[in-house]
């Protein structure tokens, strides 16, 4: 790395004194004349055609000349000092691509990547040197990918390989780069488990549906376990063509794409953004913010025709048509009442709903140009930046501008609408109201970083009484069917999500199927609506030790399809010491 470095500074400074040359030599032969010319009766067209015109072409030369090169410099020291620091930049793509970056990062051997036992068996990932050829191995294959990416000579890296590159590549002693005919990078500890990242992603695989999300986290925020499927060998980036067709894939078909990291919404290779609705688990958050604002006592009624907002035509029904009759703030949690939540909150106002979104970090008007939340992890080892690019997740949105209607209010406040949430988020709001003082905690993917706080959601006598509201849904809500299971060995909390979503039709090739063209001959796509299962918690309810979050993509109730998988991650957090 010295050496690029090293040429860069070269570059950059006879630049400079090429610039300053130049500058130099502009103003001291800025003269407009051959002295005594104005004596000598010269005619007329001297002007034009004399010493003075010569001059003046002179002096634009060497201006444009200087523009040229200060414009070359300053281009240069952006490529080379801050592109990529912004992970929306162009920039940023392309120098993760640079032929020089791969090729420096692929010529050593890196370090290994180590799950938080720290032991050698327990690797995530680590290389091979077999007679001068190198190689990386992921034990995990499929199971860890969209969390340890991948490392090619041809297409670069992704994941906590290219996140962490300048940790792994850098040589661990001076001593080692002299003694070792391949420099050895340095090692690092993620706080990743490796017995329960394969415990979730094979029960991800086994529900059978298109694609399922988890994120698992400790109290601290360190994440234990984060897996998406579909999934994909990362070996399979030595595979040219393979490797191509997916690429492709994951920018025509992303909701196709094994690249795609549906726990975080990005692809393994950072960039793209893929939203969920969050359906009823969004219910934690507008109850959040009833309890803050003291609003617990409201009753409404939940009718067989539905709850029509003041303004709109259009009724709010519960899922299968259920009915309540007339129903208190307890309860309708723990049923999970849509007409309810809808009600409270119009009640509740979209003022005080983005003071509560604000604490998290939502985007909550249309305007709002952030596109990932790049100030959100905890991180030691490697640079910010690149880890950043792979794995700032996109930042969760709702829209209460002035622009919202009634109708959109109240279908935001049970996860419908304008709500765009991503599994990462909505485990996080999990943790936060696990947290005894309501804090948001920064996560992290290291073991020993300092928690952050990123600040107070709610305080702690609200976050307790959540935390109890959330036991009653396991104990006698929707959730009680899927913990039973558990017969009182642990206890948990949490909440059950059914939201719905138009996604695009496709054929078997991967293509988007055409509905119809309209008479200005744009193609319109077939859509069909998907049912999402949903379950985010903690256990115990009691003392948490653990935060999660649970997605099936088109699992239809969450109770039936998200919480059994919490349920067997519980059992699985304990058998291995996480939950005492």
């Amino acid at each position: 790395m010295l050496i690029p470095l090293s040429l860069t500074l070269v570059v950059t400074g006879t630049g400079l004194l090429l610039v300053l040359l130049l500058a130099r030599a502009a103003w001291r032969h800025r003269n407009h004349a051959l002295p005594g010319a104005a004596k000598s009766g010269q005619p007329p067209e001297a002007e034009t055609f004399g010493p003075r015109a010569t001059n003046r072409w002179l002096l634009a030369i060497r201006s444009l000349m200087l523009t040229l090169l200060i414009a070359v410099l300053a281009m240069h020291c952006y490529w080379v000092f801050s592109a990529g620091s912004d992970p929306r930049s162009d920039f940023s793509q392309a120098r993760r691509l640079d032929s020089r970056n791969i090729r420096l990062a692929e010529s050593g051997l890196k370090g290994w990547i180590l799950d938080r036992s720290g032991k050698l068996d327990n690797a995530l990932v680590r290389y091979r040197y077999d007679g001068g050829l190198i190689s990386r191995e992921y034990p995990l294959g499929a199971a860890a990918v969209h969390l340890t990416g991948y490392s090619d000579y041809v297409f670069g890296s992704g994941g906590l390989e290219y996140a962490l590159r300048k940790w792994l590549t850098e040589p661990v002693s001076t001593v080692n780069e002299l003694v070792s005919p391949v420099p050895v990078g340095k090692d690092v500890t993620v706080s990743i488990d490796v017995n329960l990242q394969r415990e979730t992603y094979n029960l991800l695989s086994a529900t059978g549906k298109p694609a399922a999300a988890v994120v698992l986290l400790l109290p601290s925020n360190e994440v234990l376990a984060m897996a998406s499927a579909p999934s994909f060998d990362p070996l399979s980036i030595n595979r040219e063509d393979t490797w191509r067709e997916m690429a492709a894939q994951a920018e025509d078909a992303p909701e196709l794409s094994p690249l795609v990291n549906r726990a975080l919404g990005t692809l393994v290779t950072g960039g793209r953004a893929l939203y969920y609705r969050p359906g009823s688990t969004f219910k934690v958050f507008t109850a959040a913010v009833a309890i803050e604002s003291g609003m617990t006592h409201e009753r409404f009624t939940c009718r067989g025709d539905g709850f029509t907002p003041p303004g709109s035509n259009t009724p709010i029904r519960d899922f299968g048509g259920e009915v309540h009759g007339s129903i208190g703030f307890e309860d309708a949690f723990r049923v999970s009442c849509n007409q309810y939540f809808a009600q409270l909150g119009l009640k509740l106002g979209k003022e005080r709903m983005q003071q509560y979104a604000r604490r998290l970090a939502f985007a909550f008007t249309p305007d709002d140009g952030r596109l990932r939340a790049t100030d959100l992890w905890q991180t030691i080892h490697g640079d910010q930046a690149d880890f950043n690019f792979i794995f700032a997740p996109p930042i969760s949105r709702m829209n209460l501008s002035r622009d919202a209607s009634n109708y959109d209010l109240a279908l935001q406040s049970f996860g419908q609408g304008y709500d765009d949430m991503t599994v990462f988020k909505m485990a996080l709001l999990a943790s936060a109201v696990a947290n005894p003082d309501g804090t948001l905690i920064a996560p992290t993917l290291e073991v020993g970083a300092q928690p952050k706080s990123l600040g107070q959601f709610i305080s702690a006598q609200s976050a307790a009484q959540l935390r109890n509201l959330m036991h009653l849904v396991v104990q006698s809500g929707t959730a009680a069917g899927a913990f039973s299971h558990l017969n009182g060995r642990i206890s948990a909390s949490g909440k059950t999500g059914t939201a719905d979503r138009d996604v695009p039709v496709y054929d078997r090739d991967g293509n988007k199927v055409v509905d119809y063209v309209d008479k200005n001959g744009v193609e319109h796509y077939k859509s069909t609506r998907w049912t999402d299962a949903w379950f985010i918690g903690f256990a115990p309810a009691e003392n948490p030790q653990i935060a999660f979050a649970v997605l099936v993509e088109n699992g239809g109730q969450g109770a039936r399809s998200a919480a059994p998988i919490a349920v067997k991650l519980i059992e699985k957090a304990q058998t291995l010491g996480y939950i005492r």
